[in-house]
């Protein structure tokens, strides 16, 4: 199995970042100011672009899950997981009785409140993570612990850079960042990519 157009995408992103912000490597670890904002620009970029392939690998699959429902009741290990998920996390207090009691209405509410949530996501931290890919049928088993460990690190390390003056940041070192994507982060998106496409 080959992975998704939009995990391409990502890879080729990162690719661009790396190729037009990065600045030569130094082997003394001293960067003037201008290539340490650059460093932290290439941090920065690369987290919203991870961040934005898992909302939009999520969304497309929870969006499909429901139109085959939809066209013909086709039923789906994703529309299970969303309805498991999330149908408690829903307020259905306001709700009128006739529309609760109505099947179809409560799995398009639920899938909706999903993709709410979706675009109320503001991180790839571990409990970020788990709520964007459980609910699609991804099972925690499945998540590398070493990888949620690593992606934690790198989504603290982005709030630091972006919620912190730069006189309180320390130096920011370019090899380490560009190996913790390519090597640590990357690969494990990759699998995951495949995982969630065969996600029937």
């Amino acid at each position: 199995m080959v992975n998704s157009r939009r995990h391409k995408r990502l890879v080729s992103r990162i690719k661009f970042l790396e190729e037009n912000l990065l600045p030569d490597v130094k082997i003394s670890g001293n960067y003037t100011k201008k290539e340490s904002d650059l460093i932290r620009s290439y941090v920065l970029l690369s987290h919203a672009e991870i961040e934005s392939y898992f909302e939009d690998v999520a969304l497309e699959k929870a969006k499909k899950a429901l139109q085959k429902w939809k066209t013909n009741r086709t039923k789906s290990n994703c529309l299970l997981a969303i309805m498991s998920f999330c149908t408690n996390e829903v307020g259905w207090d306001k709700t009128k009785k006739e529309k609760k009691e109505k099947f179809d209405y409560r799995v398009i509410r639920v899938v909706r409140y999903y993709t709410e949530k979706l675009n109320n996501n503001h991180g790839i931290k571990a409990d970020n993570l788990k709520s964007i890919l459980l609910p699609i049928g991804v099972e925690e088993s499945q998540i590398d612990d070493t990888w949620l460990n690593t992606m934690e690190s790198f989504g603290a390390q982005r709030g630091l850079i972006a919620h912190s003056t730069i006189s309180v940041q320390q130096q920011i070192d370019l090899v380490t960042n560009k190996n913790n994507i390519n090597n640590n982060i990357l690969p494990t998106i990759k699998q995951l990519d495949l995982l969630i496409k065969g996600i029937k």
